[in-house]
């Protein structure tokens, strides 16, 4: 039996190995497309060993050194082959491609001409080859400036493919169907054949992901279409499907991105950006969206140094030239800008691509002049595309110039009406035709009458009070009449900004003109304080035209903020406090980063609260007017540095010390109480509790687990108080853990043994405060929250709950002012403004009180209450005159 099983395995050790079976094309295919770029090579290689498959391999290698940058590598692989070879149509057709992607046209053109002249017939043989070659042929010709030659061969692809769907015989080829999506969308773009567009994309490109589940660039296309449409959505879903069949597909990454910062999400693109260049870190459209995040930052030479290695990769790129343009304008390096376009001028006689690129950037950086001359002269080398009419009517509608925006965006729709921004633009303009205008000294309003008439007339004059503010501030005057647009709907306020639907605010100022949505509008959940939005933009509209929109976020938001008339949120005021306990403040080098690409609605919020107190800190040190002089020197084009030295004669470091010492006073009387405490995680509260017997850990680990884990909850704060007694944070998950168990008087036994008035805990006042209120025990619960209110000075939760204990105990005085402090903390809280409007009358106050009913007017003019209790204020103080006029407003006379 041994015997018998030795030989069984003697025999199958011995037994030849089973022979793998050899690659194939089709696997190495897959592979490269679904974003193994790795295994497709050695595949590739591997195949390319046997001289028959050697050219459809080495095309394929090619193809995987490419989608990793190695494109000088790809194009000697290639090179390589063609030396067995010379006459392979497919090796010179990829030569062909590889040379025009790195700007060597006269060569690429050579070696496509080869390919057609070794392909045989599209009709009797492989036709990939062929239609590669035309459509590289294509694009020299387009990027020479030679429209007919380019036309031909677009048109080329467009017979074919229809002759071949006329013989039952349609195209299958993926490859070969997107680049007949490629060449047709190119001669619809050129012959404003816009029913075209949707045909390719349903049609051509659903057919070429249809006959190959794996080939992700015809996703990627129909995405690319679609957001040259700004169908934002569609393109996301098509971008998404390309990046589930290839996660690695860099291009589809870099196109998320540019979809992302064209929405302003600034953080997000440049995720993408760098996740792309991960995989490609020479991909040219990659290289381009940092470039943009950069300036999105105003970071000019950032973006420079992005573009520079992107121009070594095609130095006839016209979208990387006029970026590089675009950037020598900000220079303002006229010499160096002029040499630039004399070198695009040398090789492309017509550069609308460059002109058009330029344009883009300069627009986005508010460089308005210089971007409509770049769109015009785009428009003017080439007519027929419509993009260059398409940015130069959104650029007339960002400037206030309406009927000049309604004659060029309804060229541009007539050639393109497949663009989305461009007819939402356009429904813009049909929709402010039912408005009327109210003309001012300064201003033109325009408002439907119907919904927004009484505030329109009520507005007018508080306009121009606000004009005359800021013109004495500021020691300047904008070009008017100012344009003033109230909308009736959100969404066509947001149309009106960004030709979307999707403008996550109420007001924007686009530097020439300023919108917002009506406080009546249909759309929005409740009024929103209508004069808050006003006095912020027009500070915006101040600043960007007087210092021709090189004004910092940090020093034009600082102001604008000061100008709301409210204090600061009290989020705010507690995150400044623990940043500086930190030692995490920004600082002039980084404050623009919270404005442009915060990490989070934290460094968004700290980058007002501080650019609100540098403002206050230049008042203060330097003086008034030395706002005013910041501003000039930065419309005489100085940087922060220069500006500083210039107005307040210091250098940034001291300036930034001054600043420091600056808030640690103002800081001063948001610090009693205890001092802001460093927000601690489970695990790290976890660690010092256990490990380091911190008891204050835990009671905030206790705290934590009251959502969680009760027993552990009960367990630990238990553990706590039997170490250190009446532990204020123990005893308040015991007393919270005695009400969940219904247990309310324990409850309340355990809050006053926690209670501390010498050392208070504000979650012990607080729970105690509202038990005696339940209980009747109003001048218990208002000691406790005076407390409060005492120890957390920002805190308005103590004022709300005060105002709650005063109007029980019917003690006006005290309620009065309470609410006088509670009403600033929400600048859109109507109810409050009411209240305290009504009680001031009946104290006989009528001078206070009508403060008061203006500010509820600045959320809801048209409330009859409000309109009744303003005009009730002016009667009593004998501004008889002025009450007749408002009346006459709020009944809808006289306009």
């Amino acid at each position: 039996m041994t015997k018998q099983l030795f030989a069984c395995l003697f025999g199958l050790v011995f037994l030849p190995s089973a022979v793998a079976a050899p690659p194939t094309l089709k696997e190495a295919r897959q592979r490269w497309l679904s974003g193994n770029y790795g295994e497709a090579r050695e595949l590739f290689e591997m195949l390319a060993r046997d001289a028959k498959q050697r050219p459809v391999a080495t095309v394929g290698l090619s193809r995987t050194l490419e989608s990793t940058g190695e494109y000088d590598k790809a194009l000697d692989v290639v090179e390589a082959a063609l030396r067995d070879h010379s006459q392979d149509p497919g090796l010179l057709a990829r030569r062909a491609e590889l040379l025009y992607l790195r700007g060597r046209w006269d060569e690429a053109e050579k070696a496509a001409n080869a390919a057609l002249g070794a392909s045989p017939p599209v009709e009797h043989g492989t036709e990939g080859s062929a239609f590669l070659a035309r459509w590289v042929r294509a694009q020299i010709y387009r990027d020479r400036g030679d429209m007919n030659k380019a036309d031909e061969e677009c048109k080329w692809f467009v017979r074919t493919y229809v002759k071949r769907d006329e013989k039952d015989d349609p195209i299958k080829g993926p490859e070969e169907l997107v680049l007949v999506g490629l060449a047709g969308a190119e001669h619809a773009r050129w012959h404003n054949l816009s029913d075209q567009f949707q045909f390719i994309l349903n049609e051509v490109y659903a057919d070429a992901f249809k006959y190959d589940p794996q080939y992700w660039p015809a996703e990627y296309q129909a995405g690319m279409l679609l957001l040259e449409k700004y169908n934002r959505p569609e393109a996301l879903k098509a971008f998404d499907n390309a990046l589930k069949v290839n996660p690695s597909a860099a291009e589809a990454l870099t196109a998320k991105g540019v979809l992302a910062l064209s929405k302003l999400e600034i953080k997000e693109a440049e995720r993408f950006a760098e996740q792309a260049l991960n995989i490609n870190p020479n991909l040219p459209e990659a290289l381009r969206l940092r470039a943009d995040v950069h300036l999105a930052s105003e970071d000019v030479t950032a973006a420079l140094k992005e573009l520079e290695q992107a121009r070594k990769i095609n130095p006839r790129d016209e979208r990387t030239l006029g970026r590089i343009a675009a950037c020598l304008q900000m220079q303002k390096k006229k010499e160096q800008l002029a040499v630039l376009t004399k070198e695009v001028e040398r090789f492309d006689p017509k550069p609308a691509a460059f002109y058009f690129a330029m344009g883009e950037r300069l627009e986005e950086r508010r460089h308005y002049e210089e971007a409509e001359k770049c769109f015009q002269k785009a428009a003017e080398l080439r007519p027929h595309v419509p993009d260059a009419l398409n940015s130069l009517g959104q650029l007339y509608m960002r400037m206030g110039r309406e009927q000049e925006a309604r004659v060029i965006l309804d060229q541009a729709f007539k050639a393109d009406p497949f663009n989305v921004r461009t007819k939402n633009l356009l429904k813009v303009l049909d929709h402010l035709k039912k408005y009327a205008t109210l003309k001012t000294d300064h201003f033109q309003v325009r408002y439907d009458p119907h919904n927004d008439g009484v505030l329109a007339h009520y507005m007018a004059p508080y306009l121009e009070r606000i004009y005359a503010d800021l013109a004495e501030k500021f020691h300047y005057q904008p070009q008017g009449p100012i344009l003033i647009e109230i909308f009736t709907t959100h969404q066509m306020f947001s149309g009106r900004i960004v030709a979307l639907p999707d403008l996550h605010t109420v007001g924007a100022c686009t530097g020439r003109m300023f919108a917002m949505a009506s406080p009546n509008s249909r759309d929005l959940g409740k009024p929103f304080n209508w004069g808050r939005v006003l006095r912020h933009e027009m500070v915006h509209i101040f600043n960007l035209e007087q210092t021709h929109y090189l004004v910092p976020h940090w020093l034009t938001e600082g102001l604008a903020v000061n100008n709301e008339g409210f204090p600061p949120p009290s989020h705010w005021n507690e995150l400044l406090r623990e940043r500086m306990q930190s030692g995490k403040l920004m600082n002039l080098d980084n404050i623009e980063l919270g404005f442009i690409r915060p990490r989070g609605q934290e460094e968004w919020d700290l980058a007002y609260c501080q650019s609100q107190h540098y403002v206050n800190y230049i008042k203060e040190k330097y003086g008034a007017a030395a706002i005013g002089d910041m501003l000039a020197a930065y419309g005489d084009g100085r940087n922060t540095a220069a500006a500083i030295q210039r107005v307040c004669k210091v250098d940034t470091e001291t300036f930034e010390k001054g600043y420091r010492a600056y808030l640690d006073e103002a800081i001063k009387p948001l610090q009693r109480g205890k001092p802001a405490q460093k927000k601690r995680t489970l695990a790290e509260l976890k660690t010092a509790y256990e490990k380091e017997n911190d008891l204050d850990a835990g009671g905030e680990l206790a705290m934590l687990y009251l959502k969680r884990d009760r027993i552990s909850a009960r367990k630990i704060a238990e553990d706590v108080l039997d170490r250190k007694k009446n532990h204020p944070k123990a005893l308040y998950v015991l007393a919270r853990l005695e009400r969940l168990a219904g247990n309310v008087k324990r409850e309340r036994t355990l809050l006053e043994e926690a209670l501390n008035k010498d050392d208070p805990d504000p979650l012990i006042l607080s729970a105690l405060g509202k038990i005696y209120y339940d209980d009747r025990e109003l001048d218990k619960a208002a000691q406790l929250f005076e407390l409060g209110r005492t120890i957390e000075p920002f805190e308005p939760s103590w004022l709300k709950e005060l105002a709650r204990v005063y109007a029980q105990m019917d003690n006006k005085a005290k309620l009065i002012g309470v609410l006088k402090d509670l009403v600033p903390t929400d600048p859109d809280e109507l109810e409050m403004r009411l209240r305290l409007t009504r009680l001031l009358l009946e104290s006989g106050d009528a001078a206070e009180a009508e403060k008061y009913a203006r500010q509820a007017m600045e959320i809801n003019v048209r409330g009859k209450e409000g309109q009744e209790l303003l005009l009730q204020t002016l009667q009593a103080q004998k501004k008889d005159e002025e009450a007749d006029k408002l009346r006459q407003l709020f009944q809808g006379k006289g306009f």
